[in-house]
């Protein structure tokens, strides 16, 4: 299910398969004279960087491997399956160590649980899109980070994958001056507040007198 669903991002991305076999797939996305390239693979285990580097370049094809932009333009995403979350801690070096390696393709590793499988049945790319709008399972989703909802599925692979886009909703903005008044009327401070707007930077002398005397004004004593 994870890996049908970065493959729907890849392309959503205007990435194209290129070549693939079971537990590996080659894109290839092309815009003018820029060249990028992705490469989706199902480690059934952590192997160490060199070890990874080796077995996918024996995968690539040659179209691939000959071209220049291959090894500095290259993302590869590696999906491993855990039985639960906690296993994480027992892999969490070898995994640091396979995305911090500098050879080759900038590495991620998206790992998941039977939980977070579960949460996501049927999903598809436009509805992880959807979810990561969601303002609401975002609010759930803070008050408990570790609970394997769609949301934490979601926002764990926008996390993992920096190069996807994040989705936005254009709206009209609210003035600073609108969102500051309304700001001060709910606190009580429009006298001050419409001190500090009659007066410039220059006359600081002033505001702050102004401001004493108000201050004084409202003294109980």
């Amino acid at each position: 299910m994870i890996d049908k669903i970065i493959d729907e991002a890849l392309i959503a991305h205007k990435f194209t398969i290129e070549h693939a076999s079971n537990l590996t797939r080659f894109y290839k996305r092309e815009s003018g004279s820029a060249i990028r390239f992705a490469i989706l693979h199902k480690l059934d285990e952590l192997a160490s960087p060199a070890e990874l580097n080796a077995a996918i370049n024996q995968l690539a094809p040659d179209s691939f491997l000959s071209h220049p932009s291959f090894k500095k333009n290259c993302d590869l995403i590696c999906i491993y399956h855990l039985n639960k979350l906690a296993e994480f801690k027992n892999y969490e070096e070898q995994i640091f160590a396979i995305e911090e390696d500098p050879h080759y393709f900038k590495k991620y590793i998206l790992y998941y649980s039977d939980t977070e499988e579960a949460a996501i049945p049927d999903y598809t790319y436009e509805k992880l899109v959807a979810t990561i709008s969601d303002k609401s399972q975002f609010s759930n989703y803070k008050n408990d980070p570790l609970a394997a909802t769609q949301y934490s599925v979601a926002a764990k692979i926008f996390i993992k994958l920096p190069f996807l886009e994040l989705p936005f909703t254009r709206r009209e903005l609210v003035s600073l001056r609108l969102q500051a008044g309304d700001a001060v009327t709910e606190e009580g401070l429009d006298a001050i507040y419409a001190t500090i707007q009659k007066l410039t930077k220059n006359n600081a002398d002033e505001l702050i007198k102004e401001l004493i005397e108000n201050e004084l004004e409202n003294s109980p004593n």
